[in-house]
Parts: C-alpha cells; sequence; structure tokens
C-alpha cells in the first residue's frame, strides 16, 4: 500500500480547506452551465428550465464515443462495449463534422461558412477551406478517439452547440414573436425539459450509466491516478516551508508524487518577487489604459494576476530542493484531492478566460453585449439579431455539454433525471449573481458551489442537503441586496 506523510502533534483539522477546495469544483461545473442559463436569458429573455437536460444530454452524447457498444443503434456497428467496427467510426466522424459545419452554419447562414462571423477580414474561400478542414480534423480525431474521454468532450460539445439553438429557432421564437409573458415562456421551457427528459429515459433506460477509462496516466515520467485522492500537505519548520503530494492509491513507482523544500531566505525571495513582479505588471498596464481601463479584456488587475502567478511558477521550479516531510514542525496542514478535480477547476477557468475574450475582442461579443442592454435597440443599430441568438444557443449548448460530462466523471452517475438536480443550483447561482450579468452568474456559482460544500460541513448534514445549503445563501443574499451580487 502507499505510504503517507508522518504527521505531528502540529498537524491542524484542515475540514475547512477541503471544504472549499471541494466548493471550488462544485462551482466549477455549476458555473459551466450558468452561464449558458444566464446568456439565455439575458439576451433570449428565456428561463430555460430545460438547460438541466442538456447537460443530462451533454452526459448521454459523450457514450458514443466512450462507450458506444452500450448506446441505441452504435451497438450494431461496434466491436465491444468500448470499441467501434469502421461504420460505427464512420458514423461518429459523421457526427462531429456534420456537427461542426452545422455549427457554423447556424451563426449566419453561407455566408459564416465565409468568414462572416470572424474577427477579422479574410477572402471568401479561405474562410470555407478552414471551415471545412476543422470539421474533418474534428471528425477524425473523434473517430480515432474511441474510447478516450477528450473526444468524447469534442462529440458531445458538438451536438449540443448544434441541438440548443434549434430549440429557439422552433420552440421558443415563436413564442417571442408572439409576444408570450414570461410565464408563457416558462411553461413552454418546462415542457420541453419533460420532452427531453422522457425520452431519454425511453431511449437509454433508468440504470445509472458510468464512463470507463483508464485511471492511471503517465504525467512527467511518473504513474499517477487522476481519480485517486491525493494528500497536499504543507509544512512550517525551522527550516522553512515543505510542500509533499502523496499518491494515495497503489500505483507503479514512488506513491511521493513530488517533495518540494524551501529554506526561509530561499522562501522570502519567492514571496518577494512574485509580489514586486505582480504589482509592477499592474501599475505598468494601469498607466497604459488611462480613462478605459474598464473597458479592456486584459485589464490590470488580470495582467498583474497572471505575472504573479507565471513567476511563482518559474521562481518555484527554481528555488526549489528535494525535501520530505520535517520530524518536527509548528504547523502543518493537509488538503485531499484529485488530479481529476483539479482538473475540473482549471477547465472551467480556460473556458471563461475564452467566453471572456469572445465578449470583449470581436464583434460578434460586441453584439451580444448591446443585445444584453438592449434587443430592440441592437435591432435598430443594424445588428444581426438572429446571429446573436444562434451564437447565444451554441456557447449555452457547447458549455452545458462540458459540464454534463464533467458531472459524469466527477459523480459516475448518469441517469435521465440528473438534469433537475444540477438545475436548481444553476438557477440558484444566476439568481444570486444577478440576473442581468452572466460574470455574476459566475460569482454566484462559485458562491453556491463553496457554500453547499461548507454549510454540509460546518453543520455535519449529508451530501443530500447540498442544494438546500445553496438556496439558505441564495435566500440570505437576496434579503441583504435584491439585486443579486453583480446586478444593476
Amino acid at each position: 500500500m502507499a505510504e503517507t506523510p508522518n504527521v505531528g502533534i502540529g498537524m491542524v483539522d484542515t475540514g475547512l480547506s477541503h471544504a472549499i477546495l471541494n466548493g471550488l469544483v462544485t462551482g466549477s461545473f455549476i458555473a459551466l452551465g450558468a452561464i449558458g442559463l444566464s446568456l439565455v436569458y439575458i439576451i433570449a429573455d428565456v428561463p430555460n428550465f430545460a438547460h438541466g437536460e442538456l447537460l443530462m444530454l451533454g452526459a448521454y452524447f459523450a457514450l458514443l464515443v466512450n462507450l458506444p457498444g452500450t448506446m441505441p443503434v452504435m451497438t450494431y456497428v461496434s466491436g465491444g462495449d468500448q470499441g467501434v467496427v469502421l461504420l460505427g467510426a464512420v458514423i461518429l466522424f459523421g457526427l462531429t463534422a456534420v456537427g461542426t459545419l452545422g455549427v457554423i452554419y447556424l451563426l449566419g447562414g453561407w455566408q459564416s461558412f465565409k468568414g462572416a462571423w470572424w474577427p477579422i477580414d479574410v477572402h471568401p474561400w479561405v474562410a470555407v477551406v478552414v471551415h471545412v478542414c476543422v470539421a474533418l480534423l474534428l471528425g477524425a480525431y473523434v473517430a480515432t478517439g474511441v474510447p478516450s474521454m477528450l473526444p468524447a468532450f469534442v462529440l458531445s460539445a458538438v451536438l449540443l452547440a448544434t441541438i440548443a439553438p434549434l430549440f429557439d429557432k422552433y420552440v421558443f421564437r415563436r413564442f417571442r414573436e408572439a409576444d408570450a409573458s414570461l410565464a408563457v415562456m416558462l411553461i413552454a421551457a418546462m415542457g420541453l425539459a419533460f420532452f427531453l427528459r422522457y425520452t431519454a429515459h425511453a431511449a437509454y433506460g433508468g440504470s445509472v450509466r458510468r464512463y470507463e477509462y483508464p485511471r492511471v496516466r503517465s504525467i512527467f515520467g511518473q504513474e499517477i491516478n487522476v481519480a485517486a485522492a491525493k494528500y497536499f500537505d504543507f509544512y512550517v519548520s525551522d527550516g522553512g516551508v515543505t510542500f509533499r503530494v502523496t499518491d494515495t492509491a497503489e500505483v507503479m513507482g514512488d506513491p511521493i508524487v513530488a517533495s518540494l523544500e524551501y529554506g526561509w531566505p530561499a522562501f522570502v525571495v519567492l514571496v518577494g518577487i512574485t509580489a514586486f513582479a505582480s504589482y509592477a505588471a499592474y501599475r505598468w498596464r494601469r498607466s497604459g489604459l488611462g480613462e478605459h481601463e474598464s473597458a479592456q479584456t486584459i485589464g490590470p488587475k488580470l495582467v498583474g494576476s497572471l505575472t504573479g502567478v507565471l513567476v511563482l511558477l518559474v521562481l518555484a521550479a527554481l528555488l526549489a530542493r528535494p525535501g520530505g516531510s520535517p520530524d518536527e514542525f509548528f504547523y502543518a496542514t493537509r488538503i485531499r484531492t484529485s488530479v481529476m478535480r483539479l482538473s475540473v477547476i482549471a477547465l472551467a477557468g480556460a473556458l471563461m478566460i475564452a467566453l471572456h475574450a469572445l465578449l470583449k475582442e470581436t464583434k460578434l461579443g460586441t453584439a451580444m453585449r448591446a443585445a444584453s442592454d438592449n434587443l430592440d435597440l441592437a435591432k435598430a443599430t443594424g445588428i444581426d439579431t438572429g446571429r446573436v441568438m444562434m451564437t447565444t444557443w451554441i456557447i449555452a449548448g457547447a458549455y452545458a455539454a462540458v459540464a454534463g460530462v464533467t458531472v459524469g466523471m466527477l459523480f459516475h452517475n448518469i441517469v435521465p433525471s440528473m438534469g433537475f438536480f444540477l438545475l436548481l443550483p444553476m438557477f440558484a447561482a444566476v439568481i444570486l449573481g444577478g440576473l442581468a450579468s452572466v460574470y455574476g452568474a459566475i460569482v454566484g456559482a462559485y458562491t453556491v458551489g463553496i457554500a453547499m460544500e461548507v454549510g454540509i460541513w460546518t453543520f455535519g448534514f449529508s451530501g443530500v442537503h447540498r442544494t438546500s445549503m445553496a438556496f439558505l445563501v441564495l435566500l440570505l443574499v437576496l434579503l441583504v441586496k435584491p439585486e443579486g451580487i453583480i446586478g444593476r
């Protein structure tokens, strides 16, 4: 069995820090769902109660790649549960390639194929060739990637990015054009949710499904179980600070993943240079913006933070020396988590940065922000609000797919009813952050996630009370700030 670090008398209770980290993981997949929910409400004016079912569909679509032999239709073209014959590979290739081209078409018809949605002007045929090549490459990647999870993410995101806009085109748009009230839109969304849930139940059955993938991966030449928990230990002693990562699973090789020690002089240099570099980058960026600071995608705070993180990582690698857990220390703490859970936080962060860049740096993002402020005024100024609507639903579908697959990987529990239980914390996040702000939805999601995990740790509740803690925090915040955290 894998050995664990020595734990001295000074080891403190790490329940709170562990709960906060779990809250960040929970907040990450809630945020991915809440982003789409918020965008659809702000721009399309749809309280989409069917959004949870999009996450459910995303989780099931990934099974077409991960476990094709267990899925309807694909059973006949599979080579076992996790393999496909040539015809099965062709089907996966076609679904991905056609879905990718369908997403591009939904952005604005044939003009989109000619690059109308690109942030730069290019020759139409260049755009066409690029779009076709991307579709073919993604199709080949998915078809040859069975049963890996990354191709499963891609297929799920492509399919939902294609399907979600059709809900608006053939359902919600008709109600909007008829000036239907918010209550009618809500009932229509609930009807769509029930239709999707019970259709999935009829197609896939009610049994619990889970993904199958190798837990042990080679990372930097070391075999690491990405799903098993790791101990992240931090020691403070007379000689300095020590950071140690230990694998709790029985794997080939040394269970000590990393053990880094910093003497006090090195630690002071590390902290001092990092703080100085971060502040210098912040001041440099701020001095070049003047009154336009709030309008920049990469503002002073982001530049300072990114610089600080980069300098910290570089110096931490240069100044570290090999070390073990000290025999004597006056403070120590431990966080227990897995590489997979940390990857969820990183993936969500990357997708949020991508969305931020889209909204701030592209013509399409500018149109989306204008439409969110006043859809009628945006239409009067010549903005193609139809394309804005389609883009909103494409983003909502793709992000919901990623969230759904992520939930399936974390909890190993894919069932047709999972969408409803995910919808509740997502709605709480959107309302808590402020209905008129997608950034508020992100802040609300992490607030809800941390409240859920810290709440059940604080009061000793079981996991079934997580959602209750989310709505308790929602109620308390709205009593103080009815418009939400970032409401207007």
